[in-house]
């Protein structure tokens, strides 16, 4: 079957496109954005572009229905929430032309996207949590405020938040007073419609374990830890190694929370271990595919494959190791890494960013063997794409600010020759 890859503007997808396509399976990629760079490569015989999703949910699902719908069946798959939701929520319409893999209980699966029910289910079952605040109203937040100790986390509830046909997605804030908390609550709240947790902010090392399962059966699993990310506070990885399912148990941890939701397809599960206590605590769990799929193909866990042979119906035997201690880097990300260390003002350096020197001495030394995330001597168009795409959207974020900072001159700046 044809497999229809979404998102083509990420890496993990481009990973995908690049596994599936090596071993002959027909490849059509598709992304909101034509400078996607998995539009760009060599194992990519169609691609198209659909509407933004968190712009138009009905027109994007229009589109990608189509391109679904040719000769013979497609295996669809995404690797966003942004594009993941929506297709689940309508997959019975999808399903008559796309084969994909969801777990059949959709209680389950929706609990995965939502942290205040996961952070709940760990804790009912024993897994360590960073001390999480279900606050439901302003007054909640203002009668917590005695127990904090700042800055806190201030978390939505989902990564992408719907609101008919558009989506809103948001990302963590830290909030660094009473004040500053009261008001960066309020915001997410009033943007996502969902009341946002308060969490301790744990300073430590981030890791993750990813599975691939089959009706609460696990197929594969991969481990690793991330050495730098996008941004020093935390987040997407940019230097990341494999680790030992055993290392400060984060397998054992992974496993039991997973057999909990009885899962079927990608799964991803995220940890922080407090630099003073040692014990991991979870985060959030992902079910889709994850940012460092590429390392996981490195270390030898081909997920896409077993997400394809899955969703073409055939029967996995056995369970698939892999090898630790492989890298890999995100070259783009890392830039953008040590440029905030060096340039950006944020309250959170002394609390979250390495010192510059030493910052800049891990840029150039690049721990071995390490694999590129996006460069492929085999495949050299996307990360020359990567490149221009990555340009476009940091001036299209500049020019947002920028006409931002002008409206709010239009609107505060009286006109001339009125009376104040």
């Amino acid at each position: 079957m044809t497999a229809l890859v979404l998102d083509a503007h990420l890496k993990s997808s481009l990973a995908a496109i690049r596994s599936l396509g090596r071993q002959g399976v027909p490849i059509i990629a598709g992304s909101h954005r034509d400078t996607a760079m998995g539009l760009y490569s060599r194992y990519v015989r169609k691609s198209f572009v659909y509407p933004s999703p968190l712009l138009d949910r009905w027109g994007f699902l229009d589109v990608v229905i189509r391109y679904s719908g040719q000769p013979g069946k497609t295996v669809v798959m995404a690797f966003s929430d942004s594009t993941l939701l929506p297709l689940a929520q309508t997959e019975n319409y999808v399903a008559r032309h796309g084969a994909g893999v969801l777990p059949s209980d959709r209680d389950d699966f929706y609990m995965a996207f939502d942290k205040a029910m996961t952070l709940k289910l760990a804790e009912r079952i024993g897994v360590e949590i960073p001390v999480t605040y279900f606050c439901t109203n302003e007054a909640d937040v203002a009668a917590v405020l005695p127990e904090l100790d700042f800055p806190v986390v201030v978390k939505p509830r989902r990564s992408v938040s719907w609101n008919g046909n558009e989506g809103v997605q948001t990302s963590v804030a830290f909030a660094l007073s009473p004040d500053d908390l009261k008001r960066k609550w309020a915001d997410m709240f009033s943007r996502t419609k969902e009341p946002p947790l308060i969490q301790e902010y744990l300073p430590g090392e981030e890791g993750s374990v990813q599975f691939m399962c089959d009706r609460g059966r696990i197929l594969a699993a991969c481990a690793n830890r991330r050495i730098r990310s996008v941004s020093p506070s935390g987040g997407l990885g940019v230097l990341k190694e494999t680790i030992p399912l055993s290392y400060q148990g984060l397998g054992e941890r992974a496993e039991f929370l997973v057999s909990q939701l009885h899962w079927s397809g990608p799964i991803m599960v995220e940890f922080k271990t407090g630099r003073e206590t040692g014990v991991p605590k979870l985060m959030e769990i992902n079910g889709r595919f994850w940012g460092s799929l590429p390392l996981a193909l490195a270390a030898g866990v081909d997920f896409p494959g077993l997400y394809y042979r899955l969703a073409c119906g055939e029967q996995i035997a056995s369970r698939v190791s892999y090898q630790s201690g492989m890298f890999s880097r995100h070259f783009v990300g890392d830039v953008m890494n040590i440029l905030a260390v060096l340039f950006r003002h944020d309250p959170m350096r002394p609390l979250a960013y390495p010192g510059r020197w030493r910052a800049m001495k891990d840029f150039f030394v690049v721990p071995q063997p390490c694999r590129s995330d996006v460069f492929d001597f085999q495949d050299i168009k996307p990360s020359v794409v990567e490149f221009f795409d990555t340009m476009s959207v940091i001036s299209g974020s500049a020019r947002n600010r920028f006409s931002a900072h002008l409206r709010g001159m239009w609107h505060t700046v009286p006109a001339k020759g009125a009376s104040n």
